[in-house]
């Protein structure tokens, strides 16, 4: 899974680099966000200054703390199924503040 969050985070990054709107969005937020897929891979990022930065191995106390499988989660990122439907079922469960909630989604739609 680190390949597909590496990709996650490049395009992110880009898009960052390319849409001024989408930059200025992001540039004074500074979030942690950990991922735990299928309840034993952890990875964690951070959303910085307006750009997010490499995913690392290992579990943190992050603001925003997702569990997802891998299975759900590739299928969010190719959009065959949405995050919010996934998350309305609890295929993926989201610790965070309802902010913090809004900025994931915005996040895995880029």
């Amino acid at each position: 899974m680190k390949e597909v969050l590496n990709d996650l985070v490049k395009k992110l990054n880009d898009k960052i680099a390319s849409d001024q709107t989408y930059a200025k969005k992001l540039q004074s937020i500074t979030k942690s966000i950990d991922i735990v897929f299928d309840d034993k891979d952890s990875y964690y990022f951070k959303v910085e200054n307006g750009h997010i930065t490499e995913p690392q191995e290992g579990k943190i106390d992050a603001d925003i703390t997702v569990t997802v499988s891998s299975d759900v989660f590739n299928k969010i990122l190719s959009k065959e199924i949405n995050a919010m439907d996934a998350y309305m079922k609890q295929q993926i469960k989201i610790k965070s503040s309802l902010m913090d909630k809004l900025l994931l989604s915005d996040l895995l739609k880029a």
